[in-house]
């Protein structure tokens, strides 16, 4: 008995130190990986691992306790397949002021010839620097590639900051 009273203040302890939920959505482009190294597997053909850095922009971003998100750089690796590729990594996103955002994410990646067609994935914030230093939140994206390699993507979620 006495733990779930410990537990429900807890929990309300926690949501009072949180500010509320606020709602985000935003789209962006990412470029051709700037560095993109591949290792074949070798237990059957197109199985490989691969780790990549690329940069990305937003063209409609993110709005962040009254901070605007301009970009950053995405840091990832993959486990591709014939038809899929399984990712996770991390984005560290500047915002108008010099802050940072930064964000932990998993998803997959659908392959036509090996080539990326579509891709979703869950992300969570996992802080940030500055005004956005104790960010917490999450959401989903989705997103295509188009001409070059260049991967176009929209977003949607929610954040906290700490009171």
């Amino acid at each position: 008995m006495g733990t779930r009273f410990l537990a429900l203040g807890l929990t309300f302890l926690g949501a009072q130190l949180l500010g509320a939920q606020t709602k985000l959505s935003g789209a962006g482009t990412c470029a051709k990986p700037d560095i993109l190294h591949t290792i074949a597997i070798g237990d059957r053909p197109n199985h490989s691992f691969t780790i990549s850095q690329t940069r990305c922009r937003w063209t409609k971003p993110f709005v962040i306790a009254g901070l605007r998100s301009k970009g950053g750089t995405g840091t990832q690796s993959d486990e591709l397949s014939d038809t899929t590729s399984q990712f996770h990594g991390y984005f560290l996103d500047t915002m108008s002021e010099g802050n940072q955002a930064h964000y932990r994410y998993v998803g997959t990646t659908k392959l036509k010839d090996g080539a990326p067609q579509s891709a979703t994935w869950n992300w969570l914030f996992v802080g940030g620097t500055g005004k956005l230093e104790g960010l917490r939140g999450s959401g989903s994206c989705r997103g295509t590639w188009i001409a070059g390699g260049v991967s176009a993507w929209e977003c949607t979620g929610s954040y906290q900051l700490p009171k």
